[in-house]
């Protein structure tokens, strides 16, 4: 399988998509890197400790995941999968330990839509191996 993914990652429509999903990912360390730095909705030492552990962690998963991924390397891939999968389990299984508000919500429903129109992209082009 881990051959068949390789050669699947450097298609030259999924090469091309691997690059975009980078600069997602890289947006995304950029946001939390910026939530750490003080820039984000409010000070990064007054945030609920699920939004701190969640800068940190996700802050250096999406900057491997976008290394990974600009690579076109099959570890990225499985980054950004893991990436995915963890946001879906935490921001609905545990929602009401991130989403405080209707806003906050509305927020974290719209990342969760965003990343399964990024899921349902990548997994297209794995299925037509374009």
């Amino acid at each position: 399988m881990l051959g068949n993914l390789k050669q699947v990652t450097e298609h030259s429509w999924m090469a091309i998509y691997l690059r975009i999903l980078a600069i997602i990912m890289a947006y995304g360390a950029l946001v939390h890197l910026s939530n750490l730095m003080g820039f984000g909705e409010m000070p990064w030492g007054e945030m609920p400790l699920t939004w701190r552990i969640g800068d940190i962690a996700y802050g250096l998963l999406d900057t491997v995941t976008a290394i990974g991924l600009w690579k076109r390397s099959v570890w990225g891939v499985f980054c950004f999968l893991t990436a995915i999968a963890s946001q879906f389990l935490i921001y609905t299984v545990f929602i009401d330990y991130f989403a405080f508000t209707v806003e906050q919500r509305q927020t974290i429903y719209g990342l969760l839509g965003t990343e399964l129109i990024l899921l349902l992209i990548f997994f297209l082009l794995l299925v037509t191996k374009k």
